[in-house]
């Protein structure tokens, strides 16, 4: 077993439990769009890089139960397009334009992943899943950098990085001056989401 797999390991019994009573119950926790965003890049004329910033990433990393023995996690989350921030303006309408993102259509961006395991979070390792974007769903492969907290993973920010091709989602438009792969880095920061409340009386005998 690798090192970085094996410590993994040792921790994963209390890996999921921060410090207070609410997230030690916590099997759920919500992106904080706040201080969540993915950055893409994409090459100009082969060596000038377009770059820009969807902040506000929202969605959900879930624990799963298994009778596996191990344990596994899901994550979901969702951009929305008009919110594109670019430097220049003119970049920013053609890129939410009909030949592009068509954010008039396609109000956002969605990536589900596959069950993945919980470790991976500290050793980092492929995050699967299927991506939803300018309209059509295919599988991606991106990756789980390895954690700044290996201790305490949840607690720092979640670094993916991956490439896709924006051919395949059906942007085809200036081949010739914008490369086909976008490169993807999302900063994911989370939050344990809070137990449902249970209604007032909801345990008071009936009279």
């Amino acid at each position: 077993m690798k090192p970085a797999s094996a410590l993994a390991w040792l921790l994963l019994p209390g890996l999921l439990a921060p410090a207070t009573a609410t997230a030690a119950s916590a099997r759920a926790w919500s992106i904080d769009p706040a201080q969540s965003q993915v950055q893409f890049a994409v090459r100009k004329f082969w060596f000038v890089h377009v770059r820009g910033t969807f902040p506000a990433l929202t969605g959900t990393l879930r624990r799963l139960d298994t009778r596996v023995g191990i344990d596994l996690a899901e994550v979901d989350a969702t951009l929305g397009t008009d919110g594109l921030q670019m430097d220049d303006p003119d970049d920013r309408e053609r890129a939410l334009g009909p030949d592009f993102f068509d954010a008039a259509r396609f109000p956002a961006i969605d990536f589900a992943s596959r069950p993945f395991p919980v470790d991976q979070l500290v050793s980092g390792g492929k995050l699967e899943g299927e991506l939803t974007l300018h309209g059509e769903s295919h599988p991606v492969t991106l990756a789980l950098q390895p954690s700044d907290c290996p201790r305490q993973p949840l607690d720092c920010v979640i670094r993916v990085h991956g490439t896709i091709s924006r051919g395949a989602f059906g942007m085809h438009r200036m081949r010739g001056v914008l490369s086909d792969k976008v490169e993807l880095d999302l900063r994911i920061v989370l939050r344990a989401s809070e137990p449902a409340a249970a209604s007032p009386g909801a345990d008071a005998p009936a009279s």
